[in-house]
């Protein structure tokens, strides 16, 4: 299972933010950053500006800069924003009528690894990855 685009950009970039968050950076040093497409890194950092999980100060010095504690932005608030969490309740293999009363080949195998990673998400904030590895 991997992060949809959006949701890996998204938190690539709040995660480069928390490591920097005494500067403000321009859209177009983002994208230089963080290989990030220039025209969809653009409305990617309006959705997270209108969310107030980052700033943005318009003109030569301006940019985006992280607003809040970073122990109260958390993975799944990211990733809800951009793509929403349904897929994190979905069969595995796209069935509409799985369930644990009507279970697909894979949902023994598979509810207990997505309830992991909805974990993951609801407790990992930024402050936890703030100092972790560069890439």
């Amino acid at each position: 299972m991997r992060f949809q685009k959006t949701t890996e950009h998204a938190i690539r970039v709040m995660v480069f933010l928390a490591k920097h968050r005494e500067e403000r950076y321009s859209a177009r040093a983002l994208h230089e950053a963080l290989d990030i497409p220039y025209k969809y890194l653009g409305r990617l950092m309006s959705k997270l500006a209108d969310a107030r999980l980052v700033d943005v100060e318009q003109g030569s010095l301006g940019g985006y800069q992280i607003t809040k504690s970073l122990d109260h932005i958390f993975l799944y608030q990211i990733a809800d924003l951009v793509e929403g969490l349904e897929d994190y309740e979905r069969c595995i293999l796209g069935f509409q009528e799985c369930s644990d009363e009507h279970p697909c080949s894979l949902h023994s195998e598979w509810v207990p690894r997505r309830e992991n990673i909805k974990s993951m998400l609801y407790e990992t904030s930024l402050a936890d990855l703030e100092n972790g590895p560069t890439k």
